[in-house]
């Protein structure tokens, strides 16, 4: 079975979801949450953490997916005039640059979310940035801990897709998925089942609202609402200390900037849902927006608990079985996921470059080393080794005009005197020396063999096989039984045989009586002598006939023994010596 692996780094925790089985029917392998340390040392802690969680439940790295912060992520609209993806990909950086002043475009990872579009016509596009530090600080967490993602994206990704999944989102409904994290609140508006619009509010669990976003908050020790302090237009309160305070405060802008995005959102269903999961924040379950209630997302995870803090988890390790509908792709440029081999590629390439060049210097020297071995240069008088080997072959071979009583040919063929001399003044430009020197062994070769013919030597008329060495061959073949083998021969022809097909032979035949005790050591002995004759590689056939027992039982009478024999193989055994 495969197993994915779904990891959420919050601001202030971080939960691990682990997953086998299949899109359709998975099992839960373990659902793991923890608190990210703070201070100097806390990536380190972190990395030891996940680490130890990989170690006890035994997990495989081979599909991880991560999810990090939506508070960290710029959103804006961009409407495009073409729907072609690659195009978009193309001009996405230049045309969202405009939008985004507070980022310089190349420390920013942009990526995208198509929320409608007209068919060669138009695209509606949720883009999104993440500061690629950001993003690396946590991609590195997850390396460092043997959990390298596969991808990256935001919160609001993961949930959707989670619900999704889930089916908690319908055809006939729009429904609003919130998710409570750290320090920033999800909000993802999902009109039947498509995504439509995403943002996050800067306000969660953890950290209430600056002074100056902050609203009057109803503190029952007190006699109504906080009296703020006017400062110009902006209306800032007065600190607050206690955890109940931060988050009331916390819970109420959240549900302020709620009642905008339900007020503002276009959906063609009408909401009639508002799902709560991640941190539970006191103020806003059971709340009513738009009377629309607050309502804890309806979503399980085998035992998790509480499993509502799992959702973004989930909905990242989906991502291994292909799950959701969006395709958030955060990895990008330089951030982007590289395999072992791909990671090996570059420096395979410059050692395979510096591995050419050197063999390529190699080769050029090797070949000005052949080249001045081969001929060397005549022009300066200066031989190679096998110049001088060509001159000293020609030096024997041919008649020397000062030496005229030297053991050489005293009448060298035209043609075969005429190229040594040629080659020797390094006049053959086709072949090197080496060649040179086999070409003038064939020449020679050659003059040797015409000579042959013409003197009777070498003949292509084969003689027939000698009968007389078939017969050594069996003979030499009974002895070898030893002086114990008695055997008479009472009659012995040889006989050569042609044939059209080239395999001659001859043909022997004998009568032979076989003694000894019995008649039945007789036929030992006769059973002996055959299968001594059918081991020999000379012999093509042996035939025996019936035989008859001698009187007093002192051995076997065998008539017409016939053996097949070729002589040129028994020659050739012999190592061609008759």
């Amino acid at each position: 079975m495969s197993q994915t692996i779904g990891i959420h780094l919050g601001e202030r925790s971080f939960h691990l979801v682990a997953i086998d089985g299949s899109l359709k029917k998975h099992k839960l392998v373990c659902a793991e949450a923890g608190e990210i340390p703070t201070g100097e040392g806390a990536a380190q802690l972190l990395t030891e953490r996940l680490r130890e969680i990989v170690k006890n439940n035994k997990l495989s790295a081979d599909s991880v997916y991560l999810a990090i912060d939506s508070g960290a992520a710029a959103f804006r609209n961009l409407t495009l005039p073409f729907d072609d993806r690659d195009k978009i990909e193309e001009v996405l950086k230049f045309e969202i640059e405009g939008n985004l002043p507070q980022y310089d475009i190349d420390q920013v990872v942009i990526d995208f979310l198509v929320l409608g579009t007209k068919p060669g016509m138009e695209s509606q596009l949720l883009v999104t940035a993440v500061p690629k530090e950001r993003l690396r600080a946590a991609l590195t967490i997850c390396e460092k801990a043997g959990l390298e993602a596969l991808e990256a994206e935001l919160e609001g990704t993961a949930l959707f897709d989670a619900a999704f999944e889930a089916g908690i989102l319908t055809e006939d409904a729009a429904t609003v998925l919130i998710h409570v994290g750290d320090t920033s609140t999800t909000v993802v508006v999902a009109d039947g089942r498509r995504l439509a619009s995403l943002r996050a509010i800067r306000a969660g669990a953890y950290l209430a609202p600056g002074p100056e976003e902050a609203d009057a908050v109803e503190d029952p020790a007190l006699e109504g609402p906080r009296a703020p302090k006017e400062l110009g237009k902006e209306a800032v309160l007065a600190p607050r200390t206690t955890e109940k305070e931060r988050h009331l405060a916390a819970a109420q802008r959240i549900r302020r900037e709620l009642l905008r995005t339900l007020s503002g959102a276009r959906t063609t269903n009408e909401i009639k849902r508002v799902y709560l999961c991640g941190k539970d924040l006191p103020g806003l379950e059971g709340e009513t927006l738009l009377d629309v209630p607050l309502q804890e997302m309806p979503f399980q995870l085998g035992d998790a608990r509480p499993a509502r803090e799992f959702v973004i988890a989930f909905g990242a390790a989906l991502r291994g079985f292909e799950g959701g509908t969006l395709t958030p792709r955060l990895r990008r440029e330089e951030l982007r996921f590289s395999g072992r081999l791909e990671r090996l590629e570059l420096p395979l390439a410059v050692f395979s470059l510096l591995l050419f060049t050197l063999l390529f210097v190699q080769y050029i020297v090797l070949d000005k080393q052949l080249e001045w071995r081969d001929e060397g240069n005549l022009a300066k008088g200066i031989k190679g080794d096998m110049q001088i080997w060509l001159e000293a072959s020609n030096s024997r071979m041919l008649p020397d005009p000062t030496n005229p009583r030297a053991v050489r040919l005293p009448d060298p063929p035209k043609e075969l005197a005429e190229y040594a001399a040629l080659a020797a003044s390094g006049g053959d430009t086709l072949n090197t020396k080496y060649e040179e020197l086999l070409k003038i062994k064939t020449k020679m070769v050659n003059e040797i063999d015409r000579l042959s013919k013409e003197l009777g030597q070498v003949s292509e008329i084969t003689q027939p096989q000698s009968a007389l060495a078939a017969t050594a061959l069996v003979m030499n073949t009974i002895a070898s039984l030893g002086a114990d083998a008695r055997i008479g021969i009472r009659r012995f022809e040889a006989n050569y045989t042609s044939s059209s097909s080239k395999n001659d032979s001859v043909m022997v035949t004998m009568d032979a009586d076989f003694f000894g005790t019995n008649s039945l050591e007789a036929t030992k002995l006769k059973d002996q002598l055959e299968g001594q004759f059918k081991s020999q590689a000379w012999c093509v056939d042996f035939e025996s006939k019936s035989s008859k027992t001698l009187d007093g039982d002192k051995g076997i009478q065998a008539d017409g023994l016939t053996i097949q024999i070729n002589v040129d193989k028994a020659l050739a055994a012999q190592g061609g010596q008759p």
